[in-house]
């Protein structure tokens, strides 16, 4: 039987950005983490914030107004299997990431942000301990 796909038109955009251990944003951003995963919380607040969003349009192209909010900014809503990815990278190496999708019910009313994905990774540098 032959595979069965999708011919509809979609658009994906993503966008990344990184902060600086100590910037605001990457404290801002950590407490959205802690707020939503609060069994996976942010380990330490001294490191390196990357994150990524990655939104999917389909049928249309997308403008930069169907995505005003920046990656950073916290997103309270979001579009159905968009993704935000976040990761955490301390001095010592170790390193935290959180992966979450939007979720609607079939209602299509509310939805939220669902944690997806979480790794760890132990960092060994004797230099820079947490």
């Amino acid at each position: 039987m032959p595979l069965k796909v999708d011919a509809t038109p979609h658009t994906t955009v993503v966008t990344r950005h990184t902060y600086a251990s100590g910037d605001p944003a990457a404290g801002s951003i950590l407490d959205w983490i802690a707020a939503r995963s609060p069994d996976r919380r942010p380990l330490a607040r001294n490191g390196v914030v990357s994150v990524e969003r990655m939104q999917h349009f389909r049928g249309r192209s997308a403008r930069s107004s169907d995505s005003p909010t920046p990656p950073g900014g916290l997103p309270d809503k979001g579009y159905p299997g968009e993704e935000y990815n976040v990761e955490n990278n301390l001095p010592d190496g170790t390193a935290q990431t959180w992966s979450y999708r939007w979720v609607e019910p079939s209602t299509g009313h509310g939805g939220g942000w669902d944690l997806v994905g979480y790794s760890f990774r132990k960092g060994n540098d004797p230099v820079n301990i947490q």
